[in-house]
């Protein structure tokens, strides 16, 4: 039969950083689906629901208005985004994905 060779990569699996340590944090993201031009970033805070931070279409970011400045996306959008969350404090605190 046929299989599914689709793969969606993200690192580093985990940041860990104390306060007043470095102020920002980057997770980069690829993929291998052939004709996906977008990537979406999500946060997820501890017993809550993902919450869409935004996307990376073809190269150009859509950020949610609730965390414009607080957060950036570059990349081409077709296989690769790098996350970079600024300004680190506790509220930053959650697992953030890529798909």
């Amino acid at each position: 039969g046929a299989s599914n060779t689709n793969s969606v990569f993200q690192a580093p699996p985990f940041i860990i950083k104390r306060t007043g340590e470095s102020v920002a944090s980057e997770i980069n993201c690829s993929h291998s689906i052939t004709g996906y031009d977008r990537i979406l970033w999500y946060k997820q805070d501890e017993q809550k629901a993902l919450k869409l931070l935004g996307y990376l279409n073809l190269g150009t970011p859509y950020i949610e208005d609730d965390v414009k400045g607080k957060i950036s996306f570059d990349g081409d959008g077709r296989t690769h985004s790098r996350l970079t969350v600024s300004g680190l404090s506790l509220n930053d605190n959650g697992v953030y994905f890529c798909a």
